[in-house]
């Protein structure tokens, strides 16, 4: 399966014609460059783009002319989904790698929406695991230390890439820059240094340019009081009321 297929089979249980559906939408893969731009803020909403491989994040300007990241969409994620039905981009969305992605008119979502009630789910599923994201991410900022908030966020990435494909938590892929982690978490690029510095001195990890080298997995989980409830696939009751439908 596609990871795009992938994706939405992780809440919905997909039929074969909900996969021919699927697999129509990625036909034309494109290369993307790093720090390549799909929109600016206050652009007319067109074109979404499956991220088949590669990193990308989404962000928002303040009126003081800071960036602050709102999504770091990993592969199978679709970027601009949150946004399809406005007039015009509220975000800058951009490639963190180089990687492939997938376009296509963003109206198109109303077309698996009309032909699928479980794809629709799973669409609706996709977003609010997104808000679920951006609203653990606003409890640790306001009620973690900067060090908690960093392990936090690297265990978060780990369990998203786990759900894509088998990855090992002793080093798995992390292209994110220091500067642009301090952008995620809200901490200047130097206090994310000085953490990173000092979790390898304790042992904990150690951050390289692409990959983080986990040396102390129950000190990280530990340290990260991390819950992964948010992250759960699980739809309460929802996938019984769809297997019913279908029949």
């Amino acid at each position: 399966m596609s990871l795009l297929q992938t994706t939405m089979g992780r809440h919905v249980e997909l039929s074969e014609s909900e996969i021919r559906l699927l697999a129509g939408f990625e036909q034309h893969p494109q290369s993307a460059a790093k720090n390549e731009r799909f929109w600016r803020p206050r652009t007319k909403v067109g074109e979404l783009f499956i991220l088949q491989s590669g990193w990308a994040c989404t962000v928002r300007c303040t009126v003081d002319g800071d960036q602050q990241v709102i999504e770091l969409l990993l592969p199978g994620d679709i970027i601009g989904l949150r946004e399809f039905t406005f007039m015009r981009h509220v975000t800058e969305a951009s490639m963190i790698t180089r990687g492939m992605v997938q376009s296509f008119p963003h109206e198109n979502i109303v077309d698996i929406i009309e032909a699928s009630t479980p794809l629709a789910i799973a669409l609706f599923a996709n977003i609010s695991r997104q808000e679920a994201l951006l609203t653990e991410r606003m409890l640790i900022t306001l009620h973690r230390s900067a060090r908690s908030r960093v392990l936090h966020f690297m265990i978060e990435t780990f369990f998203r890439l786990d759900k894509v494909q088998h990855v090992e938590l002793a080093s798995f892929e992390f292209p994110v820059s220091q500067r642009l982690l301090g952008n995620i978490l809200g901490l200047s690029p130097v206090h994310i240094n000085r953490i990173l510095k000092t979790l390898e001195e304790d042992g904990v990890l150690k951050k390289h340019r692409d990959h983080v080298e986990v040396h102390d997995p129950q000190r990280l989980i530990a340290e990260a009081e991390f819950d992964a409830d948010y992250l759960s696939d699980e739809m309460n009751g929802l996938k019984v009321r769809l297997a019913r439908l279908r029949h």
